[in-house]
């Protein structure tokens, strides 16, 4: 007898076909083939693929997120790891699924445009949370716009395979809060 799939295998592979292929492009059979099921038995744990999107994107949430240093003890620190976790993520995958998939889902994915719009501020706010504690000014308005410089810099890593934007947006976040401008 098989042993059954686990759900965070199930997510972990969503996520990667996502992140491949987009939300149009992912398919719940592709899916259930790369985790070696049926699809029958992948539509009982996950009814639909927009009911995929909550969880994907709670993961890497959650892998981005886990362990990092209390910004309250030491904020640069937890500042420079979570941007170079964002980094190193675009740089291993080439894209961040999250905005991925917010050019897929649509008003007829209610529950995955949600989804979308939960992760995206839920790492604003982490990001902000962080700058707070370094007593930045504006940290929710320097955090949306980090966020947006490194997710435009995917950009350049897909139509041209150029990491150079990234890194210089790598660059410019970690320059934040500093009041000389060097890196933290």
């Amino acid at each position: 007898m098989r042993e059954p799939v686990p759900i965070h295998q199930i997510v972990v592979e969503a996520r990667e076909l996502f992140r491949e292929y987009g939300y149009e492009g992912a398919s719940m059979r592709d899916l259930a083939d790369r985790v070696g099921l049926r699809p029958q038995s992948l539509y009982t744990r996950f009814p639909s693929k927009e009911s995929l999107v909550p969880a994907v994107l709670a993961l890497t949430l959650d892998d981005t997120l886990v362990d990092l240093p209390d910004p309250a003890g030491d904020w640069r620190a937890a500042w420079r790891m979570l941007i170079g976790r964002i980094a190193e993520t675009f740089e291993a995958r080439g894209r961040c699924v999250g905005l991925h998939l917010a050019y897929g889902v649509t008003a007829q994915t209610p529950d995955a445009r949600d989804a979308v719009r939960t992760f995206f501020a839920r790492l604003r706010d982490a990001m902000a949370g962080i700058l707070d504690a370094g007593e930045a000014s504006e940290p929710v308005s320097v955090a949306t716009d980090t966020l947006a410089q490194l997710e435009g810099a995917t950009l350049w890593i897909t139509t041209e395979g150029d990491m150079e934007p990234l890194r210089h947006a790598v660059e410019r976040a970690l320059c934040i809060g500093d009041r000389e401008g060097r890196p933290l």
